[in-house]
């Protein structure tokens, strides 16, 4: 599919709309109030959109796709994850210590460290326990009805889930990204379709949208060729390997070429040029 028509398509599942749509503070803070109707959030800061943070040169860095605070100084990341690269809990881990890193400055104590929520949207089951939501806390593993509060909260929602076990307003959310069809009578689901259209709409982020995708499929394109010229050279060094034993052995020179011919499916010329390469 081209990228006109990818974009033509992108809803809500799409990182790149779901970032756009989430930097409007007011549709954001809803967004986390119905993930997590017992916080009460009178307000927050700006949404960051495709937000990287890197804490040191050699440390590997992290984008969020829409990171915030609210006015306690919690930190709110959410994320859209379309494919499951089963590295999610791990994923997690990290975007934790990303967010807590910078609340224990010098001199503070670590009582005053705020919360910080990191929370999933995943267009699969995340952890493949049939469940529609998944709420993370660490516990104590004698004891393990005991949550041992750090502060930290992970949250995996699993968006194509129809067991509908989440508050109803988060279900309609959740409704909208799978494009299921979902009642008219939330004017928050109005509002959140309107931002839809004005993010499609916008040429710019449009424009940005076709420049980062162009640019990721430059990225794997370089990776695959980089892997290919990796397995390559690992069976380049594996046949000299073999034919220098070979030739050590005193085996007749007919019978290496049709050795390396069988064993690595390859042709006289490629073959001979093997065996010339380890008689230096």
């Amino acid at each position: 599919m081209n990228l006109i028509q990818k974009w033509k398509d992108a809803g809500l599942s799409n990182d790149f709309v779901f970032s756009k749509v989430m930097i409007d503070p007011k549709i954001c803070q809803e967004v986390i109030q119905r993930v997590l109707p017992e916080l009460k959030i009178d307000h927050i800061k700006l949404p960051n959109s495709q937000e990287e943070i890197n804490f040191a040169p050699d440390a590997k860095g992290v984008r969020f796709d829409v990171f915030t605070r609210d006015t306690k100084n919690n930190c709110y990341d959410i994320e859209m994850q379309v494919a499951d690269e089963k590295d999610l809990l791990k994923r997690a881990r990290y975007y934790q210590a990303m967010t807590s890193l910078d609340s224990y400055e010098k001199g503070k104590n670590y009582q005053e460290a705020n919360n910080s929520y990191v929370i999933f949207f995943c267009c699969f089951d995340p952890l493949g326990l049939g469940l529609q939501q998944y709420t993370i806390h660490r516990h104590v593993d004698e004891s393990p009805e005991h949550i041992a509060d750090d502060g930290t909260t992970t949250i995996f929602l699993n968006i194509p889930s129809l067991r509908k076990d989440v508050n109803q307003p988060l279900q309609k959310f959740l409704d909208v990204i799978a494009n299921r069809k979902v009642d008219s009578d939330d004017h928050f689901i109005v509002q959140l379709k309107e931002r839809v259209t004005f993010v499609k709409h916008n040429k710019k982020w449009r424009a940005e949208y076709m420049r980062l995708s162009l640019y990721e499929m430059d990225r794997r394109h370089g990776l695959k060729v980089a892997r290919q010229e990796g397995i390559e050279e690992g069976k380049e060094e594996a046949i000299l390997q073999v034919t220098s034993l070979f030739v050590k052995q005193q085996l007749p020179k007919e019978n290496i070429i049709a050795n390396l011919k069988e064993a690595y499916d390859l042709t006289d010329e490629e073959a001979e040029q093997y065996y010339k390469r380890c008689l230096k």
